[in-house]
C-alpha cells in the first residue's frame, strides 16, 4: 500500500504486495474498524472499499503461506466530499403559473439519508433572499414577461445536512442554450492582479471604481490559485487555496463582494486541463513509481509516462477517464462558485479536454448551473467549432481552426489592405460558428505578446478598439488597454506603468457607454456596406431582427485622410431617412439618395444612428 492520499470518491481499491518471497494467502483489509475481505493473486492483494467522509485509517492484515501473519503500514486516505444531499431545482411556465420543482433533488451519496425539508427562495438584487414556499413542488403567480427572476432551493436531510440550487424564471426570447441573461450586455475586463499594485488583491479592489467608469461589467482574475512564486499562474500547486503572493481568502471576498456592490461580475480563470509538475498530486505520483494512488492522476502515454502539449513539460495533462479527476475538477469549480460567489470562468486550455474526454464539459456545465444558471463559462478554444457553445459553454475565442492563432492574426501585418483583411476574418468567423456574437473578441490577451499599441501605433489602436466594442460578440479589454499601457504580460509580475493617455480613455469610456446603450451594438446582425474601391474604409451596419434601431459604423484604418460616399441599403436607409446623429461628436447627417457622404480624417472612426 503506497501512502497516504486525498481521494474524490466514497470508495477506493486498494493494492498491495509482499515485498519479498513468499505467496500471500487471507488477506482482509481493515477500513477503521471493518475488515473487508481482498483478492489474493499471489504476492498481490486488491479490494474495492467504501470509505467515510473525512480521514479513513487503512491496513492490510496476511497470513503468508510458509510464515506467520503479516500487516501493512498504516495508511490515511482522506474523503475530500462532504456526504449531504444534492438540490435540483427547475422552473416552467404554466400559463400565468410559474411553477417550481425539486424533483431531481438526491439525498446523500453515500449515507442515503432521507430529505425531509424543501424551501424556496426568491432572490433579487440587493434584497435579502424571500421566502415564497416549502415543498418539493409549488406554484407561484408568473413574474413579469421579460422580467428575470432567480429562484433558490434549499433542501435539508434527517441528518441536517443541506444543499442548494438555483433555477431562472423562463423569460419571453430567453436563450435556447440557457446562457445567463447579462452575456449579451457584458463588457469584460482581464486583470493580472499584479499588475496592479502590491498586495495585488487588494489593489485590484482599490481600482474598482476606476473600472466602473470605464463601463466594463465584468472582471477576469488570470489565475489566482496557489502556484510556484514568479508563475504567471497555469502552473497550479493547489486548486483550493488563494495563492500566497497575491493575498487572502478575505481579500478575495471582500473584492467579489465589493464588485457586485458596484454591478461588476467577477470571473475567474480556471486551469484544469493540467497541474504543475509541482503540485503534490504529481510530486507523490512520479515518487512511486506507479505504485501511489494518484498515479492514475494523470495522462501517461503507453509507456507510463506522463503527457503534455506543446513544450509544457512542467504541466502534466490530468487524466480525465479517472472518475476522481472529473469529480475533483467539478467539486473544485463548484468551491469558488459556492464560498465567494463568483459569477463564471474562463476557462483554460479547454481544447486539451475536449480533445481527450470531450463528454466531460457539458456534465461539468449542467453541475455548475444547477448551483447558479446565471455564470457565464468563457472556454479558451476556438468559437469556430460548434461544440462548445453546444456543450454547456457560453462563448469562446476569436480563433481560427488552428489552435491558438487569432483569427486577425495577419490583419494588421501590413498598413494597406486591413479593412479588406478584416473584412475577410469577419465572413470567416461568421460562417463557421453557429453563433458569431458567442465570440469572445479582444486585440490583447496575456497570450499576444507585445501589446497592441507597441506593434501598431496609437492611431490604429484607437480603430482597432472601436472595431472591437461595436463588432458581435463578447469585447474583453485586458489590463489598461485603455490608458495604452506597454508590456508583455509574461515578462514579470510587477506593476506596470501606466502612461497618462487620457484621449484613448475617453475613446474607450465613449465606445463602452455607446455600446451598453445602443441596442444594435450588442445584437448578432451585422452587414457589411460596401466602401469604394480601396481597402482602408471599413463600414457595417448592426442592426437587431424585428428592432427599428440601427447603427452604421464607419471605421478608417489608414493614415491619411479619406473621402467616401456609402450607399445604404434597403430598408435601413428608411429607417434614416430622419436624419443620423454622429454619436461620438453628436454632430448632424443625412442621407441623400440613400447614400451618406463622409470626410473622413486619419484613424478616423465614426458611428451613426437614426435620429
Amino acid at each position: 500500500m503506497a501512502g497516504d492520499a486525498e481521494v474524490w470518491a466514497f470508495s477506493a481499491r486498494i493494492h498491495g504486495a509482499l515485498v519479498g518471497p513468499g505467496t500471500l494467502e487471507r488477506c482482509v483489509v481493515q477500513v477503521g474498524n471493518d475488515p473487508l475481505p481482498a483478492a489474493v493473486d499471489r504476492q498481490r492483494l486488491s479490494a474495492d472499499v467504501p470509505l467515510r467522509e473525512g480521514e479513513n485509517v487503512i491496513f492490510a492484515s496476511c497470513r503468508e503461506k510458509s510464515g506467520g501473519e503479516l500487516r501493512s503500514q498504516r495508511v490515511r486516505y482522506r474523503v475530500m466530499l462532504r456526504d449531504a444531499p444534492r438540490a435540483h431545482a427547475r422552473a416552467t411556465r404554466a400559463g400565468d403559473r410559474l411553477v417550481l420543482d425539486a424533483a431531481g433533488s438526491e439525498p446523500a451519496e453515500r449515507s442515503r439519508t432521507e430529505l425531509v425539508a424543501f424551501d424556496w427562495y426568491r432572490l433579487r438584487d440587493g434584497a435579502p433572499p424571500e421566502h415564497v414556499g416549502h415543498g418539493p413542488h409549488i406554484e407561484l403567480p408568473a413574474p413579469d414577461a421579460g422580467a428575470p427572476a432567480l429562484y433558490e432551493l434549499r433542501v435539508r436531510d434527517a441528518r441536517g445536512r443541506s444543499d442548494a440550487a438555483r433555477a431562472a424564471a423562463p423569460r419571453e426570447g430567453q436563450d435556447a442554450a440557457g446562457a445567463p441573461a447579462w452575456i449579451d450586455e457584458a463588457v469584460v475586463y482581464g486583470v493580472v492582479p499584479p499588475f496592479f499594485g502590491s498586495p495585488p488583491l487588494s489593489s485590484v479592489r482599490a481600482a474598482l471604481p476606476t473600472l466602473e467608469r470605464l463601463g466594463v461589467t465584468a472582471i477576469w482574475l488570470s489565475p489566482i490559485f496557489a502556484a510556484p512564486r514568479g508563475d504567471f499562474g497555469y502552473a497550479v500547486t493547489d486548486y483550493s487555496t488563494v495563492r500566497g503572493d497575491y493575498g487572502t481568502e478575505e481579500d478575495l471576498k471582500e473584492l467579489v463582494d465589493d464588485a457586485h456592490r458596484r454591478d461588476l461580475r467577477v470571473l475567474l480563470d480556471l486551469v484544469p486541463n493540467h497541474s504543475s509538475a509541482e503540485h503534490p498530486y504529481f510530486l507523490k505520483a512520479e515518487q512511486s513509481k506507479g505504485r501511489h494512488h494518484y498515479f492514475s492522476f494523470y495522462d501517461r502515454d503507453d509507456e507510463g509516462e506522463p503527457t503534455h502539449y506543446f513544450d509544457w513539460e512542467h504541466l502534466p495533462n490530468l487524466n480525465y477517464d479517472n472518475a476522481e479527476v472529473d469529480r475533483w475538477m467539478r467539486e473544485v469549480s463548484l468551491h469558488w462558485v459556492r464560498r465567494f460567489g463568483i459569477d463564471g470562468y474562463r476557462v483554460d486550455a479547454a481544447w486539451g479536454i475536449k480533445e481527450r474526454r470531450p463528454d466531460f464539459w457539458p456534465a461539468w456545465a449542467a453541475e455548475l448551473r444547477r448551483v447558479n444558471p446565471e455564470l457565464l463559462l468563457v472556454a479558451e478554444a476556438s468559437a469556430r467549432d460548434p461544440y462548445y457553445v453546444r456543450h454547456g459553454f457560453d462563448a469562446a475565442y476569436d480563433w481560427t481552426e488552428q489552435l491558438g492563432r487569432w483569427a486577425w492574426e495577419g490583419v494588421f501585418a501590413s498598413p494597406r489592405g486591413i479593412a479588406a483583411r478584416l473584412d475577410a476574418a469577419l465572413a470567416e468567423t461568421a460562417r463557421s460558428t453557429p453563433r458569431p456574437e458567442r465570440t469572445l473578441r479582444f486585440i490583447n490577451n496575456n497570450d499576444t505578446g507585445a501589446r497592441f499599441i507597441t506593434r501598431h501605433g496609437p492611431g490604429l489602436t484607437r480603430v482597432a478598439a472601436a472595431a472591437l466594442l461595436t463588432l458581435p460578440g463578447i469585447p474583453c479589454i485586458y489590463s489598461f488597454d485603455e490608458i495604452g499601457a506597454e508590456y508583455e504580460p509574461y515578462a514579470g509580475l510587477t506593476p506596470v506603468a501606466r502612461p497618462a493617455r487620457d484621449d484613448l480613455l475617453r475613446h474607450y469610456e465613449r465606445l463602452i457607454r455607446l455600446r451598453r446603450s445602443t441596442a444594435a451594438l450588442r445584437s448578432p446582425g451585422l452587414l457589411t456596406v460596401h466602401a469604394g474601391p480601396d481597402d482602408e474604409v471599413l463600414a457595417y451596419l448592426r442592426y437587431a431582427d424585428g428592432e427599428p434601431g440601427l447603427a452604421l459604423v464607419v471605421l478608417n484604418f489608414s493614415d491619411q485622410p479619406v473621402s467616401k460616399r456609402l450607399v445604404v441599403p434597403e430598408p435601413f436607409a428608411t429607417r434614416a431617412r430622419g436624419g443620423l446623429r454622429e454619436r461620438l461628436s453628436g454632430a448632424a447627417a443625412r442621407l441623400d439618395a440613400g447614400a451618406l457622404a463622409l470626410d473622413l480624417d486619419p484613424w478616423d472612426v465614426r458611428i451613426f444612428t437614426p435620429r
